[in-house]
């Protein structure tokens, strides 16, 4: 069993990494995967826009970027639901919300955080 804090810390978050995502420097979204013991099972990605329900997305197998392709699915899945009303966002915070999404949802073979950076968003790596 781990002493250090240190060691405790990284033995209850091995398997997982977390960022949050901030717009003209507030926090708008946070990010979580959750990585498969064996490398070839499913990696979840748990997508959070502040005041909308979060999604999980995933993706699965070998030899891609599987965070991309996991946010990605949660971003398909978040634009999915807004089409089909099953929650409705606050408005103040459209545009934003609408870039995050469409950037994420495309997986045009630049890596997620990246290319939300380009589009002006920060990442922070939490965990």
């Amino acid at each position: 069993m781990p002493t250090d804090i240190y060691e405790q810390h990284n033995a209850a978050f091995r398997s997982v990494s977390a960022f949050v995502i901030l717009k003209d420097g507030a926090r708008v979204a946070t990010i979580a995967f959750k990585f498969p013991a064996d490398g070839a099972g499913r990696l979840y990605a748990y997508m959070h826009w502040l005041g909308i329900p979060m999604v999980r997305g995933f993706a699965g197998g070998y030899g891609y970027d599987k965070q991309s392709a996991a946010a990605a699915d949660a971003a398909c899945r978040t634009i999915k639901a807004h089409v089909s009303n099953e929650w409705k966002p606050a408005d103040e915070d459209a545009s934003a919300r609408a870039s995050f999404f469409r950037i994420l949802s495309e997986n045009d073979g630049l890596e997620w955080c990246n290319a939300l950076e380009r589009a002006g968003f920060a990442v922070l790596q939490a965990v």
